[in-house]
């Protein structure tokens, strides 16, 4: 099995990684690794007071400051009872819209920019993209000079509160930077039809789930007190848990979440498939002109949305500066509550942000923090494995490193939030005995045989589990006994499930590989006879500690003879799986 490795992914914040590895011509394994170790922040707000609270989470990370800010704020209202007024409200989105276009101006032109025109930095491309490189700058100099102007420091100002704001800018302050977003205008029009006119390759390509904050009033926005679904699937965030359901993974400090049992995505490219429809103004003009469905399951149209939202940022600045100026100065609305619970959210620049406490005497008592990049780490993994599964059956290996860089860079991950490097590696010769041990040291595996009778060597996953029976081997099931007498769902669900099967991986014939069954499951051509058994016997728990066992058959013809490299593969895992 081979290894590529990517000793530091440049262009994103944090240190993560990702691993993918090839036996022969099938990934049988892909991780997204978070490598920092953890923050503990929230251990650390734990007996502290809701002020306190809302001072240290922005604490988790400088570039999402005030994204932690207000979705702490919003958390701790909600759980103290707390109703501000609307100036209060124009303002925070203001400072919100301000770090949206500080972190969608960095990312699209400094770190995705470079992958696309043939550049290693920003640096770099300013030799031939000069104009793209200085306002770039400028806009995110501006989303800077809203932060501070509104929460009193370039980052972790302490201006924005329970209650209200300790200041509010004055009217001049907010009358120029009204003018300024309208100077920028022209070239944030520009901004879009680069990024959406980019030839962004179609691997990976795959349907997926999208969530996001759901504003209120039918408006395209950055807060509410709902998540809407790209199914159409609404749930209150109070609720929060029934989205995010998180899980840990023992390859990476990150944990992992999954709705209903599936990966999704949350960001920029997430909000415009959710809410793109109510975009207005000149947003809308650009969202009719390019958004396609090709948005709706290929990540690097991230790049994209977050251009698209720029738009949207620049033109609302200007109306929340209007309404605001009209509405007096609000002062700060103080609170007597000392017990109680609540959760926030917001869409920080990578995706939505939910903030829950449980306040008790006065104090902090519980906390609960899930990141945009926490959420998104599954679809990350698995466009991963797509992109270089594909890559590998159109013969161009070659293009797999530099591919999932490009796909992981397009998530625009926070790796510090969510607490840069590929490698794909090739497994060592029988490296699926290694795995088969390791399966067994604390307990035996549930053996599933799958196969069709009758049709040569695709049977050897059924003759497999027939002769361990004859072994003694317990637990081991035929397909349509699984299927029929839910015996794979009764099993303990801490027992890893083994599945044996004729593969075909293009392999040469007898050749025997294992990866997990949730990867098999993304692959159409692995997981056809999977499928059934997958979606109805199977939990989320089960498909995380189960596996595929696969030899490469030289022929799925009708017969009744199973190949004699097949026959020797077969004897090979016999020996293995004794008891």
């Amino acid at each position: 099995m081979k290894k590529i490795t990517i000793e530091h992914l440049a262009r994103l914040e944090g240190n993560g990684g990702v691993t993918a590895t090839i036996d022969g011509n099938v990934v049988t394994d892909v991780k997204f690794l978070v490598n920092e170790g953890p923050r503990l922040v929230e251990r650390l707000t734990l007996g502290k007071t809701p002020e306190e609270d809302v001072n240290l989470v922005p604490r988790i990370c400088a570039i999402c400051t005030l994204s932690h800010k207000y979705a702490a704020i919003r958390a701790m209202e909600k759980a103290l009872k707390v109703n501000v007024g609307p100036k209060v409200k124009l303002i925070r989105e203001l400072m919100h819209l301000g770090e949206m276009v500080e972190s969608h101006a960095l990312h699209v032109f400094y770190l995705a920019l470079p992958d696309y025109v043939g550049f290693p930095n920003a640096i770099a491309m300013a030799s031939k993209f000069p104009f793209e490189v200085k306002i770039a700058l400028e806009m995110k100099q501006y989303g800077n000079h809203i932060m501070k102007t509104v929460s009193g420091r370039y980052i972790h100002g302490e201006n924005p509160v329970i209650g209200g704001f300790g200041k509010f800018p004055s009217r001049d302050e907010l009358v120029w930077i009204k003018n300024r977003a309208i100077q920028f205008m022209p070239f944030v029009l520009k901004t879009v039809k680069l990024f959406a006119e980019l030839p962004y390759p179609d691997v990976p390509e795959s349907e997926t789930l999208y969530a996001c904050c759901h504003p209120p009033d039918k408006k395209y926005g950055i807060v509410g007190d709902e998540i809407i679904l790209s199914n159409g699937d609404i749930i209150d965030v109070q609720d929060y848990k029934n989205l995010t359901n998180e899980f840990i993974v023992p390859h990476s400090f990150c944990k992992r979440s999954q709705y209903k049992g599936k990966p999704y995505s949350v960001g920029a490219l997430a909000r415009v498939n959710c809410l793109g429809e109510r975009f207005e103004g000149e947003a809308r003009k650009m969202y009719k002109k390019y958004f396609n469905a090709r948005w709706t399951k290929n990540p690097l149209f991230n790049n994209a949305a977050q251009a698209l939202e720029l738009v949207y940022a620049f033109e609302r600045i200007p109306g929340v500066v209007d309404e605001a100026v009209k509405l007096p100065d609000e002062p700060l609305v103080l609170y007597s509550q000392k017990d109680g619970k609540g959760a926030g959210a917001v869409e920080a620049p990578r995706g939505t942000l939910f903030h829950a406490y449980e306040v008790t005497k006065g104090l902090v008592s519980h906390t609960d923090i899930i990141t945009p990049t926490a959420q998104n780490a599954e679809d990350i993994e698995r466009y991963c494995y797509i992109t270089a599964q594909k890559l590998l059956e159109s013969g161009q290996e070659e293009k797999i490193k530099d591919r999932m860089d490009l796909v992981i860079r397009s998530f625009d991950p926070c790796i510090s939030c969510s607490v840069h490097t590929v490698q794909v590696k090739r497994a060592p010769e029988e490296d699926w005995k290694t795995k088969i041990a390791a399966l067994k040291t604390d307990v035996s595996p549930v053996i599933i045989g799958i196969g069709s009778p009758g049709h040569s060597d695709d049977a050897v996953g059924l003759e497999l589990a027939r002769r361990l029976r004859g072994q003694g081997v317990k637990e081991v099931w035929i397909e349509d006994e699984a299927l029929e007498k839910s015996g794979a769902r009764e099993a303990d669900e801490r027992r890893p499930l083994l599945f044996l099967d004729a593969v075909d991986f293009g392999e040469r014939p007898g050749k025997i590989t294992i990866m997990p069954l949730q990867h098999a499951a993304w692959n159409a051509v692995l997981s056809h006879r999977l499928l059934p058994l997958v979606t109805s016997q199977i939990s989320f728990d089960q498909l995380k500690n189960s596996y595929i066992l696969g030899i490469q058959p030289a022929s799925l013809e009708d017969g009744e003879q199973i190949s004699e490299p097949v026959r020797l593969a077969m004897e090979q895992i016999l020996e293995q799986l004794k008891n």
